[in-house]
């Protein structure tokens, strides 16, 4: 716009310059130089208005000037393009149930290959140890870690709740102890997400489901999920679908396949006011519509969320997936789904570590979620390193199961992974963490500053030699040998997007 006004002034000038050596120098009269300008400046008003006027199909005009495309900015959930949410399992520890090891289920006895004997196994060990859920600890690591993937909503998984208030007297201790468990472990992630003040902690729905037809008993989970809302309702997620129920705490229920038929035929219905809800279960196919780009969408006016799929699209090439797509009544994607591994059937599993053509499981997944840019995508899944021969689409083995969670065999390996594709996804910078900087100082502890989502840290006496990395426990904080009392130390930090300067610290 500027470079068009100069031209027109320079041009005025010029047209002035011409009538004035015309009066001057060529002896015209003034008669005919009156003319002349008013002649220059019709063609001067004419050309300004036709360079100036705005371009459009029937006026293209001069092209419009390159505007720049904005690039990556800084991590905020003011630039969020789009909500990721972490499935994240909530059963776990002594006091929710009977597992062998400490409320867990022993070490596959095949580990890291595929379990070879029946029962239940676990498939790796989580950094953190064989935790307890209902510590708030637990729940305070977990939720700093989910926020480090960029993560801003957590789906509970309540599938297999019933109410506690009615477990004892209709199902027995055992049952009892689970479901008080699972509510106790929930209300624990709640509370602590609700005081956290040192990263932005995510916020946490239930996923529950519909026992076959008992709408009553649906309703008594409902009633439990409500009154956690209501203890805690800063903690809990509420999904920006721009409907009129986009302030209600949202909630999942997952429904058997007779069930989901009825609803996408607008025979079957169930409501809570209280609740912005949508109904969900895996393998979705019968229920979406396959369109023309080779993509299977589910309606907007049909309340149904995806949780798995495993279609290949062998149009899209070799261990790539048919895009699934829930989409918004306003005409755009609502909800779409990622997978770190796919059950592909009987042992078979698309596993953690698989890479074809340079891409990775979970990166296969995200296949075109950038480009239709949903509100929500949905992430499979946190901390479910299952093995069980009888039931393999549970998990198999280290890398044929499902789990993001930061673990003895490969440490940040597939967090790295997810993280840096959800942060392309979100189109933010990806920074390595500043130098550390102490927080505070409890006894022989240190607590370092969190800005960049530190992962890991080493210290050491010496600069030269920083020692081996340790993945880092914001409740624990680096733990300084009591020998080093009155030295220096150097400290450094890493994430999944590079290392820290080091820091040089004085013990007191």
């Amino acid at each position: 716009m500027l470079i068009k006004i100069l031209l027109l002034v320079f041009l005025a000038l010029v047209a002035t310059l011409l009538v004035f050596i015309l009066y001057s120098k060529v002896k015209v009269s003034a008669r005919v130089c009156g003319i002349c300008a008013v002649c220059c400046a019709l063609a001067l008003i004419v050309g300004g208005v036709f360079m100036l006027w705005p371009a459009s199909d029937d006026n293209p005009g001069i092209p419009p000037e390159p505007t720049e495309v904005p690039g990556p900015a800084d991590r905020s959930e003011g630039g969020r393009v789009m909500d990721f949410i972490m499935w994240y399992d909530i059963d776990t520890g002594p006091t929710t149930n009977g597992r062998p090891q400490k409320g867990w289920w022993p070490l596959n006895p095949n580990h890291p290959e595929a379990v070879k004997v029946d029962g239940n196994y676990r498939t790796t060990t989580p950094l953190m140890g064989l935790y307890d859920q209902r510590d708030p600890e637990t729940a305070r690591q977990h939720l700093y870690w989910m926020s480090a993937l960029g993560c801003n909503g957590v789906a509970v998984d309540w599938t297999n709740y019933t109410s506690h208030r009615f477990a004892l007297k209709e199902s027995g201790a055992g049952w009892y102890k689970y479901t008080l468990g699972v509510y106790k472990n929930t209300e624990v992630l709640l509370n602590v997400a609700s005081v956290e003040t040192s990263f932005e902690a995510p916020k946490s729905y239930c996923v529950v489901r519909l026992q076959g037809n008992n709408e009553e008993g649906l309703r008594r989970v409902l009633e439990d999920v409500y009154t956690l809302y209501q203890q805690t309702p800063n903690a809990y997620y509420k999904f920006n679908d721009g409907s009129d129920r986009a302030d209600k705490p949202f909630v999942v229920i997952f429904i058997d396949s007779s069930i989901r038929e009825k609803l996408v035929a607008g025979e079957w219905s169930f409501d809570d006011e209280r609740f912005n809800i949508r109904f969900s279960n895996g393998y979705l196919t019968a229920s979406t519509t396959l369109e023309e780009d080779g993509t299977r969408s589910i309606p907007g006016n049909v309340p149904l969320w995806l949780f798995v799929e495993a279609e290949e699209d062998p149009d899209a090439g070799v261990g790539q997936y048919r895009t699934y797509h829930k989409d918004s009544p306003d005409g755009g994607v609502e909800q779409m789904i990622a997978w770190a591994s796919v059950h592909k059937g009987g042992f078979n599993w698309d596993t953690l570590n698989n890479i074809i053509d340079g891409k990775t499981t979970f990166e296969r997944t995200l296949r075109n979620v950038k480009e239709m840019s949903p509100k929500a995508v949905l992430i499979n899944r946190f901390n479910y390193a299952m093995a069980w021969k009888a039931e393999p689409q549970e998990g198999v083995s280290l890398y044929g199961s499902t789990h993001i969670e930061p673990n003895e065999d490969f440490g940040f390996l597939i967090f790295d992974n997810v993280k840096k594709n959800l942060y392309e996804l979100n189109e933010w910078n990806k920074h390595a963490p500043v130098a550390p900087a102490v927080a505070s100082v409890e006894g022989n502890k240190v607590f370092i500053g969190l800005d960049e989502f530190p992962t890991e840290y080493r210290v050491s006496l010496t600069q030269d030699n920083m020692g081996e990395w340790v993945y880092y426990n914001i409740n624990d904080g680096i733990e300084i040998p009591s020998d080093w009392s009155g030295k220096t130390c150097y400290i450094q930090t890493r994430n999944t997007f590079g290392e820290s300067t080091v820091s040089e610290i004085n013990i007191a």
